[in-house]
């Protein structure tokens, strides 16, 4: 499918407001990801970077002292679009089931419906983001950073799985599992035990990868905003205080239309009444 990461991407996003990775394994350094600016390239829904406001020259002396904030880490989190249904990992009888499943850290099944759904699944994930309600306001004379999404927080975690289903019903099961020594073979670094993925589906798209190292690797995640656009002139007396910190920024929008089932744009038709 050929907008098949905008599809995804676009799902993720109507249901968390965050922006998702189709290809969370491609990344640049964490601590060099918060703070990249640029625009979404309309076909993929991928972020086409321009610079970083701690690295631009116009920008590094107001931000060198706000530094990304690291958040606590989280056992897991699941984020599925509108219409997906989760249920307790139930099999047919006579399907091999893999050591170590029920222990699995995370385990269940979701339903799709015959649209479309999108699901991200991260293990013990943790977020880097910069300061709120400090500097923001600072950034708003910098032209080049017009128009521009701003990367505000990154997710990132050493184990995911995203899945976008067929345009038809579908269940999809997914587990973690813990390697066992002599009984899972599981790949590992340093001789360390591992982590890896159990699934069971029939059509989609299904992508999964675990850091056995236990490092954040990946960044399946991220948040996006930019500055407002200046509001227009005020009347006469008016008392609206001006916008301060973060009010100045607000979230960065779609750059496509509604999307149909592949990811395409739907035409618009301009209905005219006599």
């Amino acid at each position: 499918m050929r907008y098949s990461s905008r599809k995804y991407i676009d799902l993720i996003h109507s249901t968390s407001s965050k922006w998702a990775n189709w290809d969370p394994p491609h990344q640049i350094r964490v601590w060099r990801f918060v703070g990249d600016y640029g625009v979404i390239d309309k076909e993929t829904g991928v972020l086409d970077k321009e610079g970083n406001i701690y690295d631009d020259p116009a920008t590094a002396e107001l931000v060198m002292d706000y530094l990304p904030i690291e958040g606590a880490q989280e056992t897991k989190f699941i984020i599925s679009s509108f219409g997906v249904r989760y249920q307790d990992l139930r099999l047919e009888p006579g399907i091999q089931l893999p050591a170590g499943l029920a222990e699995a850290s995370i385990r269940g099944q979701w339903q799709f419906g015959k649209r479309r759904g999108a699901l991200l699944i991260m293990s013990q994930p943790r977020s880097q983001h910069i300061p709120s309600n400090t500097f923001l306001k600072d950034l708003i004379g910098i032209s080049k950073l017009k128009d521009k999404a701003l990367v505000t927080e990154v997710v990132s975690c050493p184990a995911y799985s995203l899945y976008l289903s067929g345009a038809n019903e579908e269940t999809i099961s997914i587990a973690l599992i813990a390697g066992v020594p002599g009984i899972v073979p599981v790949a590992t670094i340093g001789g360390e035990v591992g982590m890896s993925w159990w699934s069971r589906y029939s059509s989609g798209l299904f992508r999964e990868a675990c850091d056995n190292a236990g490092k954040f690797s990946y960044t399946p995640l991220y948040a996006l905003r930019k500055i407002r656009k200046p509001s227009l002139l005020r009347r006469r007396g008016s008392h609206t205080p001006d916008p301060e910190g973060d009010e100045v920024w607000g979230d960065y929008p779609e750059p496509w239309g509604d999307l149909d089932e592949d990811g395409e744009e739907e035409e618009f038709e301009d209905e005219v009444y006599d």
